[in-house]
């Protein structure tokens, strides 16, 4: 493509990143630059498109490069941002308990950059610790498909939620009633910012699930809902756990906003 060519140089080098539920993703590297084309086929045709349509409106979105689409496909090209992701940064305090420094200085940018996003009127949707890149000039939010502000029409009615094993209860306890399309609250994503946080922190879900039948996302969302799983027992970083676990329990009216909970975190002990 010449939008490509323009933006790499020649040649571009394309890698596959992922391919799953009729969504791939591939990597083009040139001398200049590289970029990420994700295309979706079928049924994944409109939900690449929404994508799109993101991509030309939400703030701090990557701009768009190029898109396209046919009657059985639809794709958008934005730039590669490199830099490793909020699972990656909090690799060693996972295995090592070590790290913590660098971990701790990479979630409050993450929740600083949520709290700008809800202050402009958006949530992303599907957060999760693979879906922000830390790169040298802040925090790149990236498979933003189900991000949503007044302004933009809401999320389709495939859509569940994100993770269900980092729903806030209350919007578990939504879905499982049926109320569509989805509506992620800034309340309900401060919820999975802070499981978020857990989860790369430990490798581990939050709530509990493990038990002899291991349970599938619906079921995870119904006991959500229902309340009816413990907190997970972690030895990872006591300091930054109490926390999270501190948001985790808190009704949507009390919970703290990102950009408190980035407050919270800049004073958390390193241990």
């Amino acid at each position: 493509m010449a939008s490509v060519e323009s933006h790499c140089g020649r040649p571009v080098l394309w890698e596959i990143v992922s391919s799953r539920r009729g969504s791939t993703v591939w990597k083009g590297t040139g001398p200049a630059a590289s970029v990420a084309l994700k295309a979706g086929q079928d049924e994944g045709a409109p939900i690449t498109s929404r994508e799109t349509t993101v991509a030309e409106h939400m703030p701090g979105h990557s701009p768009l490069i190029a898109s396209g689409s046919t009657r059985t496909t639809s794709w958008l090209i934005t730039p590669w941002h490199d830099g490793p992701s909020t699972w990656d940064v909090f690799h060693t305090v996972r295995t090592t308990h070590q790290g913590t420094q660098e971990a701790r200085d990479a979630a409050v940018d993450l929740c600083l950059a949520v709290g700008d996003l809800h202050r402009q009127g958006w949530v992303h949707g599907d957060l999760q610790p693979e879906h922000a890149i830390h790169t040298k000039t802040g925090i790149q939010l990236i498979d933003c498909t189900w991000a949503a502000s007044p302004g933009l029409l809401t999320p389709s009615r495939t859509f569940q939620g994100g993770l269900p094993h980092l729903l806030a209860p209350e919007l578990a306890a939504e879905i499982e009633a049926g109320h569509r399309p989805v509506q992620v609250t800034p309340a309900a994503e401060v919820h999975t910012l802070a499981a978020t946080l857990w989860r790369a922190a430990t490798g581990t879900w939050p709530r509990s699930c493990t038990t002899a039948r291991s349970p599938a996302g619906p079921e995870i969302r119904r006991l959500i809902a229902q309340d009816r799983l413990p907190f997970a027992d972690v030895p990872q970083w006591p300091g930054l756990i109490t926390i999270l676990r501190g948001v985790l329990t808190q009704t949507p009216s009390r919970r703290p906003t990102a950009w408190d909970l980035a407050g919270d975190l800049r004073s958390a002990s390193l241990r």
